[in-house]
């Protein structure tokens, strides 16, 4: 007959063993939760990122169509004070010089445009989006 001391001792490495198993169990369901966690942040990061590309190209189109506006506003503005520099010529007056400097303003305004212009449509060609 076995004392209850050998017995107890008997029992002894069944449970050890049982929770070793169990805890290998746990660290291996813990690696499992964290690579998902860790994956579904970078894609979230990677879906963020996009999105802030294809926010990037509309504000560009949005851009470029209000230079384009902004452009053509100012051309009509300049055969405007070319109408205004002709007449006052055909009569026989000078012109204002405020009217002078906005013949200046015009020229280095529209210069400006076309420069902007020119840039964002380098940056839409780098294709934010594909």
């Amino acid at each position: 007959m076995k004392s209850n001391i050998e017995k107890v001792y008997s029992k002894l490495p069944k449970t050890e063993l049982a929770e070793v198993e169990l805890a290998t169990q746990k660290v291996e369901l813990g690696i499992a939760q964290d690579f998902e966690k860790q994956y579904n942040d970078a894609n979230k990061l990677v879906t963020s990122a996009y999105n802030g590309s294809f926010k990037i190209e509309t504000a560009l189109k949005d851009m470029l169509d209000k230079y384009d506006a902004a452009g053509k506003s100012f051309l009509k503005a300049n055969a405007r004070y070319q109408e205004l520099e002709n007449a006052a010529k055909d009569l026989g007056v000078d012109l204002d010089g405020k009217y002078k400097n906005y013949k200046s303003d015009i020229s280095n305004t529209l210069k400006e445009i076309d420069k902007s212009s020119r840039e964002i449509l380098k940056a839409l060609k780098m294709q934010f989006v594909n």
